[in-house]
């Protein structure tokens, strides 16, 4: 059964028997507070009529032995029936017709009024006895109070009601619809979307105004489906990559091994001369280094993903000033000059991963034809800065966004003449993630290129720093 159905059927059974339950209650306490109105009066015609008996018994002692005829007329005398019964002989005057047999008669005491009520078809009556004692005369007295028309009141209100009712059950049934429809609306919302993203349109959202918890489900519906399509953008980019990677990997190895292939075949079966054997010997060893260079860094690139590294607090004045007698060497064979410009600070790190880190920066930047590189360190806060900035050729802003994917190169040709192989980036970006830095490349494409690595400090890197 649909959720719909279940919460249709609850309201109108909640509905239905709520309304009845209070309609009946309602009547029925009208009806016993109108009853006990009645016995009030069924009492209060009693005693006026005792008092009334009484005077009869007083004036006339010997009333149950008068004619009949005579008896019946001074029962006139009473406001509602009678029953007269003489305790001694039994004798009985009366009005009313016959007692019910049920009618305790003899067991009425002379301290406390008794009464019953009675049906008799559809008449209705309260009866009322007690013991009168009046001279030598012991007599007990019954009156007839007649309550029909409560009881056709009753009856009337009863049927007014299941009227009323079936007519309200008739009104409330489009009107629970109506409500319950606006209750699963963004319910049946939320799973027709979910429905879409399971077909892979993971771009559904739900549009809904309202602030209730159905709202709040659609809000958290929203943000899940959002994230749902992160992870598989991210997914997807992934698995891109991975296939980018396995593409490029297999280019990078096909042209120097097809190369090399050939200008060894060519020494093997040829007899050339000492220029051209030395001419393919040097492509085969350019070829070799850049295959050489491919192969290690995959390797720094696998063991990254598989090792876990202890980063250690260091001195980053310290660490870089070490970098220095690597980085001086090849600025100068690339002819550019080094300014180094370092703050004492505090970073947590693994140095020989720092090292590498550092000196592939450097590498890129000289490599871009910089003929000035600049090393800077800062403290920024929580955070230590290290950024590295040339004067090169720059990076196109349209490819910032995959300098870091694996064999990316912005130009494919002098990478491979300098031994490139597109990987030096993806190790910066592993190893900043390793560290936990901030990595960031800033670059127009005319006048060099700017990458910082923001360090987080700890308060104890701060407390021993200020030491």
């Amino acid at each position: 059964m649909k959720l719909f159905h279940k919460i249709f059927l609850c309201f109108i059974a909640i509905f239905g028997i709520t309304f009845h339950a209070a309609g009946y209650l309602l009547i029925n306490f009208s009806y016993e507070r109108t009853i006990e109105q009645e016995k009030t009066i069924a009492f209060q015609d009693f005693q006026y009529n005792r008092y009334i008996l009484q005077s009869i018994l007083y004036f006339e002692p010997k009333f149950f032995d008068i004619e009949v005829e005579e008896a019946k007329n001074m029962l006139k005398s009473f406001t509602v029936p009678v029953f007269l019964v003489e305790a001694n002989s039994r004798k009985v005057i009366q009005n009313m017709g016959e007692l019910p047999t049920e009618f305790p008669l003899n067991e009425v005491a002379d301290d406390k009024l008794s009464y019953q009520i009675y049906k008799d078809g559809r008449e209705v009556f309260i009866l009322v006895c007690d013991y009168v004692n009046q001279g030598s005369n012991e007599t007990y007295l019954v009156t007839k109070t007649d309550i029909s028309s409560v009881e056709d009141d009753f009856r009337n209100m009863t049927s007014y009601f299941q009227r009323i009712y079936m007519v309200v059950l008739g009104i409330s049934f489009p009107l629970i619809f109506l409500l319950t429809k606006m209750v699963t609306a963004s319910i049946q919302k939320v799973g027709e979307a979910a429905r879409r993203i399971a077909q892979g349109d993971y771009s559904q959202r739900i549009c809904t105004k309202g602030r209730d918890e159905v709202g709040e489900l659609a809000a958290d519906f929203n943000r899940m489906a959002a994230q749902i399509e992160e992870k598989i953008e991210e997914l997807a980019d992934a698995a891109r990559q991975k296939e980018d990677f396995t593409a490029n990997f297999a280019h990078e190895l096909k042209t120097p091994m097809t190369s090399v292939i050939g200008y060894a075949d060519m020494l093997y079966q040829s007899d050339l001369p000492r220029k051209e054997v030395k001419s393919a010997a040097g492509y085969i060893l350019e070829e070799g280094m850049r295959l050489e260079a491919l192969s290690f860094k995959l390797m720094d690139l696998f063991v990254l993903d598989r090792q876990k590294f202890i980063l250690e607090r260091m001195s980053a004045l310290e660490a870089l000033g070490n970098l220095q007698q690597g980085i001086g060497p090849m600025c100068k064979e690339h002819g550019a000059s080094l300014h180094m410009e370092v703050e004492e600070g505090c970073i947590r790190a693994d140095f020989d991963l720092f090292k590498t880190m550092v000196l592939n920066l450097a590498d890129n930047a000289v490599k871009a034809g910089s003929r000035d590189l600049w090393v800077s360190g800062k403290q920024r806060g929580d955070f230590y800065e290290i950024k590295i900035r040339d004067n090169g050729r720059g990076i196109p802003k349209s490819e910032l966004a995959r300098i870091t994917e694996a064999f990316y190169m912005v130009d494919k040709s002098r990478s491979r003449k300098q031994h490139g192989a597109g990987l030096g980036m993806t190790l910066v970006a592993k190893i900043a993630e390793i560290h936990g830095a901030k990595l960031e490349i800033e670059s127009d494409g005319e006048t060099g290129t700017s990458v910082s690595l923001a360090f987080y400090m700890e308060k104890g890197d701060h407390d021993e720093q200020n030491m």
